[in-house]
């Protein structure tokens, strides 16, 4: 009786750590005392730019091609009370207004200030209706801009000159490249998180519903380093890494570890990931707040393919992506700990009596797992903005890309990863953005009706 209480003392002091430890890594938000003032910040907060007015509204412009921010572009607001002002974003895109009333209010972008005068919002030409509620801190409005207007019979005229401008048509290449690459460099970032889920699984039967918490554990680490700290963002990737695989083994021995010596079962495993990932995700909320957070880098084209236009972090995140991989790759073939951990994956009783140490196979699996969602959420950092549910919007990505290549098989997250990227991209030219999920889960249902066990699974034997 009491060693049963000694060991639930010992998993509920391991647990508060691994909470406190989270609580204090994002608390690196914060900084030295003093730092904070002194460091730059990519996105002003509203009592730096509009410091008379309690609300705001918060303007982002950038091409839906490449994601790359768009300078100079004029942005009218009207609202309540004949109230009207026209800002222009800056050099990231970005642009903020105040606004004195609470009520609704009509943000349009003039489409003679966009490059070439040619450009307009993705949704059309009808100003976007932003609603701003008494003390909102921040109302954000996005617009990607494309060489169409997709519904010029929508109302509105996109800005002076707007109606006027002739609609052109794009060809089927400037339609698909853009789509294609964009869709190939996130399913790379995506597969890193992939590899991870799918070793865990593979070990040790368990769907982590925590390991986007992971991911966003590396994001904000990497946006720590260098958006609030100005550091190079090099140091920000190196970090996200290393305390990623440290988050993934506190997890393991404070966790899962001692939850495994009581062989609680894997359903009841899963409800516990699930309160795991809530707990550490409104942890980072707390810390970071719940605005949107834009890593520092350069937004100019690096590289132009044709119609594929791509930004220095384009260019470099796939590639230290697949270098990464190359190298797990080569771990999990070649090296010892690499056929160890097959060899548990295939069967963990017959790895066990043939001398293999199956628990330190595991610990290696959760840091690996660790390291590889932190860098994942580092390098997506660079690719879009981050937020404390980084790792929750891309969990559902993560999933249907093992689920595809095949659970528990390392090379089949990352051939489901691709195809899953590539098709929620490509899908965007044919149904609506906000749909494109919906798209690449159909097919992953209809793969998986005639091929269950995933693209590179194996069929489970019966008898």
């Amino acid at each position: 009786m009491v060693k049963a209480r000694t060991g639930r003392m010992r998993l509920t002091r391991w647990v508060l750590g691994l909470l406190a430890l989270a609580f204090a890594v994002s608390a690196l938000a914060v900084g030295p005392a003093g730092s904070a003032s002194a460091a730059p910040t990519p996105v002003p907060t509203p009592a730096q730019t509009a410091a008379a007015y309690p609300q705001s509204i918060g303007i982002w412009v950038r091409l839906a091609s490449d994601k790359s921010n768009v300078a100079g572009v004029s942005v009218l607001i009207t609202g309540p009370k004949g109230f009207s002002q026209t800002v222009t974003t800056d050099k990231g895109g970005r642009a903020l207004v105040g606004v004195p009333y609470v009520g609704d209010y009509k943000v349009k972008i003039d489409v003679a200030s966009t490059p070439g005068g040619k450009l307009y919002p993705t949704t059309g030409v009808a100003p976007r209706i932003v609603a701003v509620d008494k003390g909102d801190p921040g109302i954000p409005a996005f617009f990607l801009l494309s060489p169409t207007i997709p519904n010029p019979s929508s109302g509105g005229s996109g800005g002076s000159g707007g109606s006027n401008q002739p609609t052109t048509s794009p060809s089927l290449g400037d339609l698909i490249f853009p789509r294609l690459a964009t869709g190939l460099i996130f399913g790379l970032l995506i597969a890193l998180a992939s590899v991870g889920v799918s070793l865990i699984y593979g070990t040790t039967g368990l769907n982590n519903f925590a390991h986007g918490e992971l991911v966003t554990f590396g994001a904000l680490v990497g946006y720590t380093v260098s958006g609030l700290w100005g550091m190079p963002g090099w140091l920000g990737i190196l970090l996200a890494v290393l305390l990623g695989g440290a988050f993934g083994w506190v997890q393991d021995l404070g966790l899962w570890k001692p939850l495994r010596k009581r062989r609680i079962a894997l359903i009841p495993l899963m409800i516990v990931s699930i309160g795991l990932s809530l707990a550490v995700r409104y942890i980072f909320q707390i810390a970071y707040g719940p605005d949107l957070l834009v890593t520092p880098s350069d937004s100019s084209s690096f590289l132009n393919l044709g119609p594929v236009h791509l930004r220095f972090t384009d260019v470099t995140s796939p590639i230290i992506a697949i270098v990464v991989l190359l190298v797990v790759a080569y771990v999990m073939l070649r090296t010892r700990i690499g056929k160890a951990t097959r060899a548990v994956a295939d069967n963990g009783a017959l790895a066990s009596a043939s001398g293999i140490n199956v628990e330190r196979v595991i610990r290696f699996v959760w840091v690996l797992g660790g390291a590889l969602a932190g860098l994942s959420g580092a390098l997506i950092g660079y690719y879009q903005p981050v937020s404390w549910q980084t790792g929750a919007s891309v969990l559902l990505l993560i999933f249907a890309s093992v689920t595809l290549g095949g659970l528990g098989t390392a090379f089949g997250a990352l051939v489901g990863s691709l195809i899953i990227s590539v098709l929620v991209d490509e899908s965007t030219i044919v149904i609506p953005s906000n749909m494109k999920l919906v798209a690449a889960l159909l097919v992953m249902i209809i793969i998986l009706i005639f091929r269950p066990q995933g693209i590179l699974g194996r069929r489970d034997r019966i008898g």
